[in-house]
């Protein structure tokens, strides 16, 4: 402690240019280049909770020479499903994918490079209380993305539209 009582710790610098932030993992999936601040409605979208059984690491708001800034998730023996990157497409169009087996990238894809429509089925619910998919009627809950920036969708069957933030609350 000093002469006014306040802790004094020695720190040591460390170029985190030449150091990664996160090991390396022999398995599994890396979602790099999320928009920053995105990673936690990656994390709902994957439905990975706190009682989740394999490794997952998250760096938020790391330096990036194209982005300025943006998210990484990291997740051991786990990959992803045709469903799971169209709801990661539908928040993070621009998002990298990397499957890794053996240390080695295995497949690595641009989420904007893959054919997704822009026609989502199963993925929403409907947010007007009177739409018939909210009533057990046998139809499909089907979205049209109207918009990226901010995300618009509009319901296929009642024609309501959904803002991004009645969007955000579902994924």
């Amino acid at each position: 402690m000093d002469e006014d009582g306040n802790h004094q710790f020695n720190a040591k610098v460390i170029n985190m240019e030449k150091q990664m932030l996160v090991t390396k993992i022999d398995n599994g999936t890396v979602i790099d280049k999320i928009p920053a601040g995105k990673a936690l409605q990656i994390l709902r979208i994957l439905k990975i909770y706190d009682t989740v059984e394999f490794t997952i690491a998250v760096a938020i708001r790391v330096d990036s020479r194209s982005l300025g800034t943006k998210d990484i998730v990291k997740m051991k023996d786990r990959q992803l499903s045709e469903d799971e990157l169209k709801k990661i497409w539908l928040i993070a169009p621009n998002a990298k994918i990397s499957r890794i087996e053996g240390y080695e990238v295995r497949e690595q894809f641009m989420l904007q490079e893959r054919q997704f429509n822009n026609k989502f089925t199963g993925v929403l619910t409907c947010n007007n209380p009177t739409c018939a998919t909210n009533h057990r009627e046998p139809v499909d809950k089907e979205f049209l993305l109207m918009q990226r920036d901010p995300i618009l969708v509009r319901c296929l069957y009642c024609d309501r539209v959904m803002l991004e933030s009645n969007i955000r609350e579902q994924l």
